[in-house]
């Protein structure tokens, strides 16, 4: 560019030359150079900043990494969140630790549960020894009923294990009915309110845990408003258990927010299943599962096969039993076993079309032959088939036997197949004895057999009475335990 002065004496020209700033390349790591009037600017690419893109940005000056969880920049234009303890995300924004939650159990104390106090007692305390107690953590509350509910101890009360374990004798057996509908209203209204401790943030769940045999006074009652407590506008749920000398599956079954939700007494299904839903929502800690082996094991002998008679009943129900498990879409493997004098297998674990399994379902009849049934032989038989490589049968897998029977052994077996029942429990096997009964059996016959049940059986929870009027509740009940949830051992416990 040029300039012309005018002087006194001269004319004087000035060259004035605009020099390309950018021709230096200032701008460093990427960055692109605008040249400007005797200056330039860099525009930097993304991780960098200065006037010549010459700062690599701390990407974790901004603690992007949440709950005071350690930031790494790893790359440029990159960090990752190291989470610690149960966190998870790209952002550790996941908190999977399980809870807080405010727990009630709701335990029926009335004179049909006066011999199980202790039973209860002891579910709740084995309950409560594995899960950490404090006011941000899980809050414990307990009620009571029998004609009218009443609440024990509220969530403020106890704020640590050992202050809660030692509180739990407080509760007692009564003399009374039991009123369930009265006491779920009663429960539902204390399981939310502040002044019981009632913590009602949106990162706090509630569930209400009840402790039934299921044998309600005002059983219609009970299972409506049971069903009027669904509603998930509720921001509870309530679960069951069934502790009793007696347990009523057909109701027991209906009471908790969703049928599945009816558990045993003798495992922990109920508390992983409450772990799982307390943590976060994505978080995989805790994990779902139907890695189950079921053995159908049908007597088939004279005097105790539910054929006796000609009745299909039973092969009926194991039809739809074994349909419950859905194989198609779960990881449930199915055999079955028939005994009278001796055993015999109807189908091991290995895959076989369904409607194959069906004919070989309907093809089983009563044994004629001479010879004295033997249901401990049939359950050694079991064990087998459960351990035995060549069946199919998975180490890994939870093992379930499903023992269809109508109960009419002779009773001098019992002590001894108790004995049997309580070393496969031991042994992770599950036997649940369905005590079949049709509309021609007398009452005195039916409590007979279930008797006879009963003292053979591991726990009350695992005897079920089969009859055509409930099967389709009693199915749902007896096919919950064949889907699960596994948790770590350390849940509560840091990662790192």
């Amino acid at each position: 560019m040029n300039v012309l002065l005018r002087t006194s004496q001269l004319l004087v020209y000035i060259v004035v030359i605009d020099i390309n700033e950018c021709d230096s390349n200032p701008c460093q790591n990427g960055g692109t150079c605008h040249n400007g009037n005797n200056q330039y600017t860099c525009s930097c690419l993304p991780g960098w900043t200065g006037t010549n893109c010459e700062i690599d940005i701390d990407e974790c000056a901004s603690t992007p990494c949440m709950y005071g969880n350690d930031c790494i920049q790893d790359r440029i234009n990159s960090y990752i969140c190291v989470c610690s303890e149960r966190f998870e995300g790209v952002y550790c924004e996941r908190d999977c630790r399980p809870g807080p939650a405010d727990v009630m159990f709701l335990i029926d104390t009335s004179f049909s549960q006066r011999h199980v106090n202790n039973k209860t007692i002891e579910f709740i305390s084995e309950f409560v020894k594995q899960i950490p107690i404090g006011p941000n953590d899980f809050q414990v509350a307990v009620a009571s009923f029998t004609f009218y509910p009443k609440m024990i101890f509220d969530f403020k009360t106890y704020q640590s294990n050992s202050s809660l374990l030692n509180a739990l004798s407080l509760i007692k057996a009564e003399n009374g009915p039991t009123i369930t509908s009265d006491a779920l209203q009663y429960a539902s209204q204390e399981i939310l309110y502040p002044a019981n401790g009632a913590r009602l943030l949106s990162n706090i769940s509630h569930y209400l845990i009840l402790v039934t045999n299921g044998l309600s006074t005002d059983r219609s009652q009970a299972i409506h408003t049971a069903r009027v407590l669904r509603n998930p506008n509720n921001h509870f749920k309530i679960y069951a258990v069934g502790i009793g000398e007696d347990i009523a599956h057909e109701e027991l079954v209906q009471l908790p927010t969703d049928e599945s939700l009816s558990f045993s007494p003798d495992n922990n299904d109920l508390l992983l299943a409450m772990l799982k839903d307390a943590a976060d929502y994505g978080c995989t800690d805790c994990n779902s599962t139907s890695v189950t082996d079921v053995i159908i094991h049908f007597d088939t002998s004279e005097d105790s096969s539910p054929l006796k008679g000609g009745s299909l009943h039973s092969l009926r129900f194991v039809d739809k039993l074994v349909d419950s498990f859905d194989m198609v879409h779960t990881d449930i493997k199915v055999a079955m076993l028939t005994f009278s004098s001796d055993s015999q297998i109807k189908f091991n674990f290995s895959h076989m079309p369904n409607q194959d399994m069906k004919a070989k379902i309907f093809t089983t009849t009563v044994d004629n032959r001479q010879g004295n049934t033997s249901i401990r032989l049939g359950l050694l038989k079991m064990e087998e088939l459960f351990t035995s490589p060549s069946s199919g049968g998975r180490p890994e897998a939870r093992k379930i036997c499903y023992l269809f029977t109508n109960g009419k052994w002779p009773t001098s077996e019992n002590s001894e197949l108790k004995h049997k029942i309580e070393e496969l429990n031991t042994a992770g096997i599950s036997v649940n004895l369905m005590v079949t009964v049709d509309d021609t059996d007398f009452y005195s016959d039916i409590d007979m057999s279930l008797t006879n049940a009963k003292e053979i059986a591991f726990d009350p929870y695992r005897v079920y009475m089969v009859e055509e009027n409930n099967e389709h509740v009693i199915i749902q009940d007896a096919a919950r335990e064949t889907q699960y949830v596994k948790c770590p051992s350390d849940i509560f416990e840091s990662k790192h």
